[in-house]
């Protein structure tokens, strides 16, 4: 169990007096959706970074640019607008270009007050698929790491994320006892 102070944060001005529009990059668990069905709101779930694993391996990378991944992936009309993203440690797991890609292409279902979600690792080595975070309540979760293999962390530093979020403020930031740091991004 981890005692997210992100989370509590990114959840501090959810109310059950309106509806939110939710997406969630992370794989479906059911734990998550039973969270979120205390409250009225549509929830996207897609389990972003597998199927952009999955997109990189049938395709030769120089016919197709992220861009363009992301715009298959994540087909969401200009008018689709989130007040949540969920995009847990998937920032870890791209390189600068893909992750400024990632963030453009995310930032267009933003409006001012949309919220983001992050963890960032400054480990050296992380595990080769992402976390799975099981969200007990406002303040905890479970976090499953799917395989013991690793690989090296690409160590984004903080000047990298403030340039890739500029559309965005740091609304809370908390460096945990594990190498790994929460964000709580709001959109400008």
């Amino acid at each position: 169990m981890h005692k997210s102070l992100g989370l509590n944060a990114l959840l501090n001005p959810v109310r059950g007096d309106r509806s939110y529009s939710i997406l969630d990059l992370g794989p479906a668990l059911e734990a998550n959706v039973r969270f979120w069905s205390q409250f009225s709101c549509w929830l996207h779930i897609h389990d972003f970074y597998r199927s952009y694993r999955e997109w990189k391996a049938a395709v030769v990378p120089e016919e197709e640019s992220e861009e363009a991944a992301f715009s298959a992936l994540l087909p969401f009309s200009d008018e689709t607008v989130f007040d949540i993203i969920l995009a847990w440690d998937i920032f870890n797991y791209f390189d600068l270009r893909e992750l400024e890609a990632l963030v453009q292409r995310l930032s267009r279902w933003c409006r001012p007050g949309t919220r983001l979600f992050a963890l960032i690792s400054s480990l050296p080595d992380i595990s080769v698929s992402p976390t799975m975070f099981r969200i007990l309540n406002r303040e905890q979760m479970i976090y499953e790491i799917p395989t013991q293999d690793t690989r090296p962390c690409p160590r984004h530093q903080p000047r990298d994320i403030a340039r890739l979020m500029a559309r965005f403020t740091v609304s809370s930031s908390f460096l945990l006892r594990h190498g790994i740091q929460e964000y709580v991004f709001a959109f400008k």
